[in-house]
């Protein structure tokens, strides 16, 4: 992983530590000292860094599928398996959206699909 998405980790994750709780009361920045919220938060910001999906994008260009073929090259391996892709989002089953007449997608939409999708899976 790149230092530049350690560091936004390591952003969030202060910032999670200093946010004030939505039912009131004080930061947990400010309850646990700040010796210990910057530990928490550096425990915080390396979670983060782990779970990252390999698909993270720094634009919404790097992250947009146009095209069947593309989409059926993210999620199959192979273009050639565009006609399930197709078929899919012709259904209802698969996160995708028109823009004019290509069927598209962004892949970190379509990579926490199938973590739902896994999950149900788990839970079932």
């Amino acid at each position: 992983m790149d230092q530049e998405t350690k560091a936004l980790c390591l952003d969030v994750a202060r910032a999670v530590m200093r946010k004030q709780p939505p039912s009131g009361g004080l930061p947990l920045a400010s309850t646990v000292g700040s010796d210990l919220a910057d530990m928490l938060a550096l425990e915080l910001a390396s979670r983060l860094a782990a779970v990252m999906p390999p698909a993270l994008v720094r634009t919404i260009g790097e992250d947009l599928l146009e095209g069947a073929d593309a989409i059926a090259e993210f999620v199959y391996g192979d273009a050639a398996d565009k006609r399930k892709v197709y078929h899919l989002v012709q259904n209802g089953r698969f996160p995708a959206f028109r823009l004019g007449d290509k069927v598209c997608a962004r892949k970190s939409i379509i990579l926490g699909w199938i973590e739902r999708q896994e999950e149900a899976l788990r839970d079932a």
